[in-house]
This record gives structure tokens, C-alpha cells and sequence, in this order.
């Protein structure tokens, strides 16, 4: 998992270039301007999911991973809680959906939480379960935009 600052981007250090140049590709296209659902970038190797919706207790959300890509999850607007977990920490988890890309778990260990802003990103790796759209300090609206990457394109 990697945090940081959209203001930061061309600073951030541990980003592949590749993928900053996707994040700084995407992001040109204005998020917080579009319509919630999916903008694709580059078919099915990079899309952008726009999503408006409420946060909600951690304990009534389930924890995704993936195996195919990388989610670079941008916050908008609002405050939004995040709990993962490291690889391999899920435990558990249920059957992988290969045509969605996603299996989910109730559990993690070790658990970690992080807090995000707006104009904060944090992004996680394939196999990095996370439970995103937790509330924060109180429940809220938010809005975000999910930066999918298919890991292939950032194998050297």
C-alpha cells in the first residue's frame, strides 16, 4: 500500500513511472467533473470507476482484494476511513471472481487503518485486501474515483 497527496504526485518517491504517468493520466480527465460509473483510459488495461456514495460502519463491510489490478483510490470529497491489510493477511476469504476480479474476506491480521482527505490517494496492490467507504469521524457522503490498473503493464 502506498499514501500520499495528489499535490505531491511529481514529488512522491516509490511510484514506477509507468504508473505515475496512468494516475497522472487519469486524473487529467477531472474525476470530480464526471459522472459516477466507469470511464475507460485503455479498455480493460485502465478504467476509472467515479463513485458517489455514504460511508458506513466497518463492521457492515466486507475487505476486497484483487488478483488482476492495482486500485488507486483517489478521495474527491469528504473523509473516508480505509482498513487493510498487508498480503497474505486475509483470512479466510471467500471464492475469487475471476470475471470481476475480486474475492472478499471479514478479516484481516494484522489490520491497519488510515484516514484519507480529500486530495489524498492510497493505493493497493494486488493481493492487499481492503475495506474502503468506512466512515471516518461521522457518516457522510463522499465521492472518489478508483484508478484500475491491470498489473501487466507495470512488469518491466
Amino acid at each position: 500500500m502506498i499514501l500520499g497527496r495528489i499535490s505531491e504526485l511529481t514529488t512522491q518517491t516509490g511510484i514506477a513511472p509507468q504508473l505515475l504517468a496512468i494516475i497522472k493520466q487519469a486524473l487529467s480527465l477531472h474525476p470530480e467533473t464526471l459522472s459516477p460509473g466507469r470511464h475507460e483510459i485503455d479498455g480493460d488495461d485502465i478504467f476509472m470507476n467515479v463513485m458517489v456514495f455514504d460511508t458506513a460502519e466497518p463492521q457492515s463491510k466486507r475487505y476486497e482484494q484483487h488478483r488482476e489490478y492495482l486500485d488507486v483510490q483517489v478521495l474527491l470529497n469528504g473523509q473516508e476511513r480505509i482498513d487493510f491489510g498487508p498480503l497474505g493477511s486475509a483470512i479466510a476469504p471467500d471464492t475469487y471472481h475471476e470475471g470481476d476480479d475480486y474475492l472478499l474476506c471479514d478479516t484481516v491480521s494484522p489490520c491497519q487503518t488510515l484516514h484519507l482527505q480529500p486530495g489524498m490517494f492510497a493505493i493497493f496492490l494486488p493481493g492487499e485486501p481492503h475495506k474502503p467507504g468506512c466512515i471516518s469521524e461521522s457518516a457522510q457522503t463522499i465521492s472518489k474515483a478508483v484508478i484500475k490498473v491491470h498489473y501487466r503493464l507495470l512488469q518491466g
